[in-house]
């Protein structure tokens, strides 16, 4: 998927707003195509009606060109640019461990399982907890593949029984995905200067996606509405926005794949339906439209190429990491440039 120019008109929306404010942004496409086109494919991709009809009011709110180029700078700014560098950088903290040892003092992962069913209603406070509440959830499997997690079938003699009972069964290394990347809410808390960016990036969020901010605050961002068990190459595929999930109208929980290029993973079935027996939340809709959203728009308008080259030109992008101390180097690449 590559940058694509935006479509004629035609019976795009049925809103008079969305119409006017298309008006108005087509013919500034060849002045400042990746900004107007930010624009144009929020509009034409908006994970629900609420997210279009905010868009439109951006565009229909300004009063004169510039001050539309303005606007496509500003969900630059807050919304592509932000969510790009956040799922890049995601991917990067997220590096896959294996870990087969157990501590003397853990629970065994069958009795963690009964804890865990024993607290449907509780939500994780962190990373290892939603880890560990979504492969029970998800019965220690891929979402999209159905691949048993590794570490779980070589720790727990019960699953292993299992999976060794299904033919053609198989494990892989799975984590623990986050919808939308923990980045969003870091800072939303913090009593610091770049908390009015990230309130500011929650307010798009909010508005676009229809996701209140003490969805995602601090700890909430963990909450099972927000997680996927996925195989790791699956994972980073999420993650760079070259796969995501689009809900469809009908029964709940089915999605179709979306994929930026036709053979990336290829066992990943078209149409999804997530399932569980657990009482245990499924991911959220709201959190894979939006997703989906900003993958089509951040390809579509051309913003993916336009950051992959900031990243390039930061030479220490490389070492980005989620103990900290990339913190100062995130913070300049997101609040550091703008689109021309």
């Amino acid at each position: 998927m590559k940058a694509t120019a935006l479509p004629p008109l035609g019976t795009l929306f049925q809103g008079e707003e969305a119409v006017r404010a298309y008006e108005r942004i087509i013919p500034l496409e060849n002045e400042n195509p990746v900004l107007i086109r930010i624009l144009g494919w929020m509009l034409i991709h908006a994970p629900n009606e609420d997210g279009r009809a905010y868009v439109a009011r951006s565009i229909n709110r300004c009063l004169n060109d510039l001050e539309i180029i303005e606007a496509g700078r500003y969900h630059f700014q807050y919304f592509v640019k932000y969510c790009k560098f956040s799922f890049d950088f995601q991917t990067v903290a997220n590096k896959p461990t294996l870990a087969t040892s157990d501590h003397p003092s853990q629970p065994s992962i069958d009795t963690l399982r009964d804890t865990i069913l024993n607290s449907v209603d509780q939500a994780p406070t962190n990373h290892s907890q939603a880890k560990s509440r979504a492969l029970v959830r998800d019965n220690y499997r891929c979402q999209l593949t159905g691949r048993f997690d590794c570490a779980a079938y070589l720790k727990s003699p019960v699953l292993r029984a299992q999976v060794d009972a299904i033919p053609g069964a198989s494990a892989s290394v799975t984590e623990c995905h986050h919808i939308l990347p923990e980045y969003i809410g870091q800072y939303i808390a913090d009593n610091e200067p770049k908390c009015m960016n990230t309130a500011t990036v929650c307010s798009v969020v909010n508005a676009y996606g229809g996701i209140p901010p003490q969805e995602v605050n601090g700890a909430g961002i963990h909450n099972l509405g927000n997680i996927m068990t996925l195989r790791v190459d699956i994972l980073a595929s999420f993650d760079s926005l070259h796969m995501w999930l689009e809900p469809l109208e009908g029964p709940g929980n089915t999605y179709s794949v979306g994929r930026t290029v036709p053979r990336l993973n290829t066992e990943v079935p078209p149409i999804i339906t997530l399932a569980t027996d657990t009482g245990l939340p499924l991911p959220d809709h709201r959190y894979l439209a939006l997703h989906a959203a900003c993958a089509k728009v951040i390809h579509m308008s051309g913003a993916a190429e336009l950051i992959d080259s900031i990243l390039r030109d930061t030479e220490d992008a490389q070492v980005l990491a989620q103990d900290g101390s990339s913190a100062g180097l995130f913070d300049s690449l997101l609040y550091g440039h703008t689109a021309a």
